[in-house]
């Protein structure tokens, strides 16, 4: 780590390195301009209007330091991080990247209404679950989909996700659990309005090895906004997550995370965009854990004991986020326990759909084209299931193949059912 990042005193790691949003542009100084970035950019292959992470990133940010200057470039990065994950000298590209764009968008004051609503997928799902087999029908329409891309230039071909209402609350209101050790779960926005299968299993998975589980909150970890940089409104909202998990964080319990991208946002994010260092925040951030992660390194004894052969053909796919977490790829050492699977790992760097990334319609075909390695992959292994972390990229991937695309906990579950 450079000097410039600052430590914190009151972190509960007391070697951790906190970076906060001048230490991730201070960073700029440990640039040399080798281009290693460059060459691993999947958006900059894609389109040549993107000048790629070195230009926008750190050469640039030397220039914004003297004075402001219309650009766009910024806009066209899909913030997936691998210009930051092969800098040798730990140069935080797409940080800077992602504060220059703030600054672009006036934090927000300059967003389009489009890319403002994708930003809110709680609000979303809290009032298209409303009547969910409506909005489903809506949204499968063909020329309802031409009219939202005309009106708000949400592409008509972007995957969508369907809404399903709030299953998870109810299945969870119901559940007799154990009376085991106390963990948290932080379910995020996708789980109560998109994706309840996840959240079902990732309890039962937790039940099975003997957790009582709680839901502290189900409100969104806000990085759509930040990715995009519509800041001011995302700074309130965070800082209300914040506090609603601060009592499980305190309780010294675990708060597990089934998505990539709200984890690393409550680890590193919410300091590197909103200088959110105070001892609250990096109590929560501290606690809070990818669910793989801690699967892998607190029960692997026990679910290789548990889990039953399930003889499928399997393509995993490792999100963009994963890389920011640093912990390798959690997912594929807990599928190789599942007895029978036939595992393949993806060689892509990005499925394309970047978070929302891939939602506008100007952007659009750049991130399938950037896909294409993915899908390519998917045609010549041909899995039964694809499996990814990611909410978002689950999403994508299945539109694009029309293959069942699943969390790891998912599997894991499933093969905790076989032996039924």
């Amino acid at each position: 780590m450079p000097e410039t990042a600052k430590r914190n005193s009151d972190s509960t790691r007391s070697d951790e390195v906190i970076w906060d949003s001048a230490a991730v542009l201070r960073s700029v100084d440990q640039c040399t301009k080798c281009g290693i970035c460059h060459a691993h950019c999947p958006v900059a292959a894609a389109t040549g209007e993107f000048p790629g992470p070195k230009y926008t990133g750190p050469q640039a940010q030397r220039f914004r330091i003297i004075g402001s200057g219309h650009e766009l470039s910024p806009i066209l990065c899909s913030g997936c991080g691998v210009c930051t994950s092969v800098c040798p000298n730990n140069v935080a590209i797409t940080d800077i990247i992602t504060l220059a764009k703030a600054e672009i968008g006036g934090h927000g004051t300059k967003i389009g209404i489009g890319q403002k609503l994708v930003n809110r997928p709680e609000l979303v799902g809290r009032l298209s679950g409303v009547f969910p087999w409506l909005t489903n029908a809506l949204l499968a329409n063909s020329l309802v989909r031409r009219i939202v891309e005309l009106v708000i230039g949400i592409h008509h071909k972007a995957p969508l996700p369907k809404v399903h209402g709030r299953k998870f609350d109810r299945w969870f209101a119901d559940l007799l659990q154990p009376d085991g050790t106390p963990i948290s779960f932080f379910t995020g926005c996708a789980i109560g309005n998109y994706d309840p299968d996840v959240g079902i299993a990732m309890v039962r998975v937790l039940n099975h090895l003997g957790y009582k589980v709680d839901v502290p909150t189900d409100l969104c970890c806000s990085l759509p906004m930040l990715s995009s940089g519509e800041t001011d409104a995302a700074r309130p909202r965070a800082r209300a997550l914040v506090d609603a998990l601060q009592p499980a964080a305190t309780a010294n319990k675990k708060i597990i995370s089934t998505s990539t991208s709200c984890s690393l946002t409550l680890r590193s994010k919410y300091a590197a965009f909103l200088d959110m260092t105070d001892h609250v925040s990096r109590n929560v951030a501290n606690a809070t854990v990818d669910a793989c992660e801690f699967l892998l390194h607190r029960h692997v004894g026990q679910l290789r004991n548990t889990l039953h052969p399930i003889p499928l053909k399997v393509l995993y796919h490792g999100p963009c986020q994963l890389r920011g977490h640093q912990m390798g790829q959690p997912a594929v050492e807990l599928l190789r326990l599942i007895p029978g699977i036939n595992l393949e790992v993806s060689e892509a760097d990005c499925c394309g759909i970047g978070g929302t990334y891939g939602y506008d319609k100007d952007k659009y075909d750049i991130a399938m084209s950037v896909g294409k390695t993915l899908i390519d992959q998917v045609k010549q292994v041909r899995p039964d299931v694809i499996v990814c972390d990611s909410e978002t990229c689950r999403w994508n991937i299945e539109a694009q193949t029309s293959i069942e695309t699943i969390h790891p906990v998912q599997m894991l579950m499933r093969a905790l059912d076989a032996g039924d």
